[in-house]
């Protein structure tokens, strides 16, 4: 799957989180953390969309914040994942 693919899917789900509501412009590079997007209740759920919907498992020691900086990040841990 083309990496814009993997980061416009990942894109429209942080974009539906509840934390989301006054984000409207999200670019790939943008820190998620200091965009309010994801603190650690988003993260778990984050993991588990992802695991799910990019048939993928995120190994514990893989959740730690530099994967989930930004949607770039996020992308690049799935893709990873992927070639396992």
């Amino acid at each position: 799957m083309p990496t814009t693919s993997i980061e416009n899917i990942i894109r429209e789900f942080l974009l539906q989180l509840p934390s989301a509501r006054k984000v409207r412009n999200l670019k790939p590079g943008d820190s998620l953390f200091h965009r309010g997007l994801l603190d650690s209740q988003a993260v778990i759920h984050t993991v588990a969309f992802c695991e799910e919907t990019f048939g993928i498992e995120i190994r514990d020691e893989e959740v730690v914040p530099e994967n989930f900086e930004s949607v770039r990040a996020l992308s690049r841990l799935i893709k990873r994942a992927q070639a396992r």
